[in-house]
């Protein structure tokens, strides 16, 4: 079964928002078996939304549209749905009835937008909302052997009405199995020559690392590609899950019962940002000394201010002290600091943007690495971020 999914709204088309549904449907679609054709992403605009579906409608066997389906004078998709297929929009008044109940209980009065969610193409089969008002529907075209599935835009909605969806549909199944290695360590084009001998993967490239997903209908077959992956990638393999860099270290940490600090320079609070967004991370995480000026370095951690004089404050030596400090400062186990150029501007010929200084350090050693990262400021923050927190991971393993 081919589908075609179309995500709406204007936020998405100048820029304003980044757009993520497509990625959960279109994931979903292809496990259950499903054939992917495209995706569009279309404005709010009914004109515009129409022909989304058209060419939806040409390319696929379903169309999938996301989003449009609240109570604004935006939300056009039942309308664009309507006029396309030349089908009456209709209350469904068992569902009215709920939103109705809904609002009283709230102390709220229905009006005639909120109503509108209530409404469906005439013949369509609704998907219940779990979590909000808006209805979902399955529109079938049996004049073409064709369907229109329509959910909201918010994700903790959109999610379980899809698979509803694709169960109705008769998409239960999970026909491909698909496995998860996040890495951190080694680039694209050295995992892709690793692995160029194993079919059927798919390598994502971030900030954060490599995400390679490993996908075969054989559940014997995956079970080989997927030993053969852990052997040759080892420990550039944080998790086989979909994790968080930050929650696998935090679970070791957990674990042995350790506690952890940072001093952060160019990375300014972010690895520790990441650390508490774990929840229960204050078992571990005691602190952090946001050091961006040279006075914090100096007067809070403790960096010597001839050492910065003489090798700047972007040098392994004043990395190695900014790491020893804090640990010092918050009497914990281990720490963790970085000192760099994000950008865009800032580099010399002898220490370009990108270039960092990360430190590690327990009650037994500390150690600095020398790394350089190229992108956007907040991509090389990101990676510097995820370069820390693998640093404990390893020295923790």
């Amino acid at each position: 079964m081919r589908f075609f999914i179309v995500i709406t709204g204007t936020e998405f088309t100048t820029g304003l928002k980044q757009e993520k549904n497509s990625l959960y449907i279109a994931r979903e679609i292809f496990k259950r078996g499903g054939e992917i054709t495209g995706i569009h992403i279309a404005p709010d605009d009914i004109y515009q939304i129409q022909y989304a579906l058209k060419i939806g409608m040409d390319k696929s066997d379903v169309v999938v549209i996301s989003g449009g389906l609240g109570p604004t004078k935006d939300d056009l998709t039942r309308d664009a749905v309507s006029e396309a297929t030349g089908v009456p929009l209709i209350f469904d008044e068992d569902w009215l009835r709920i939103i109705k109940n809904t609002l009283k209980e709230q102390g709220r009065q229905i009006t005639e937008d909120i109503k509108k969610m209530a409404k469906l193409p005439y013949g369509a089969k609704k998907i219940e909302n779990p979590v909000g008002k808006a209805l979902g529907f399955i529109k079938v075209l049996d004049d073409v052997k064709k369907a229109v599935v329509a959910v909201p835009g918010v994700p903790s909605e959109m999610r379980p009405m899809i698979l509803k969806a694709l169960e109705y549909l008769g998409l239960k199944d999970k026909e491909k199995k698909v496995h998860l290695f996040r890495t951190f360590g080694k680039p694209e084009a050295q995992i892709n020559e690793i692995l160029s001998d194993i079919e059927d993967i798919v390598l994502n490239s971030s900030p954060k690392g490599i995400d390679i997903f490993v996908l075969d209908k054989n559940d014997f077959f995956l079970e080989n590609k997927v030993k053969v992956i852990r052997e040759r990638l080892g420990e550039i393999i944080y998790t086989e899950e979909e994790k968080e860099m930050e929650e696998v270290v935090g679970s070791i940490l957990k674990r042995k019962g350790l506690t952890i600090s940072t001093a952060e320079s160019s990375t300014g609070g972010l690895i520790a940002a990441r650390i508490v967004n774990v929840p229960g991370a204050s078992e571990y995480m005691i602190g952090s000394v946001v050091s961006y000026s040279n006075q914090v370095k100096i007067n809070t951690l403790g960096v010597k201010k001839e050492d910065i004089q003489k090798f700047g404050a972007v040098s392994e030596t004043v990395a190695k002290q900014m790491a020893e400090g804090v640990k010092s400062l918050l009497k914990t186990d281990i720490s963790v600091s970085d000192t760099g150029i994000a950008g865009p501007s800032g580099g010399t010929e002898e220490k370009p943007v990108g270039l960092h200084y990360v430190s590690y350090s327990d009650n037994k050693k500390t150690e600095v690495h020398k790394v350089v990262f190229k992108g956007e400021r907040n991509d090389i923050r990101l990676a510097v971020s995820q370069y820390a927190l693998n640093l404990v991971r390893l020295n923790l393993r």
